[in-house]
């Protein structure tokens, strides 16, 4: 089955990760305070 995957105009998939403290932080927590940008690198250095 494939993985759902954002699509401009859409809203991003619901998901969670852990912040640089270890705390777990959710999307919609953090959309929670305004408009919110995502970027994801593939490399970085």
């Amino acid at each position: 089955m494939p993985k759902p995957s954002a699509q401009p105009g859409h809203p991003a998939p619901t998901f969670s990760l852990n912040s640089v403290e270890g705390t777990p932080r959710a999307l919609p927590d953090l959309h929670a305070n305004g408009p919110l940008l995502l970027v994801f690198l593939r490399h970085l250095g």
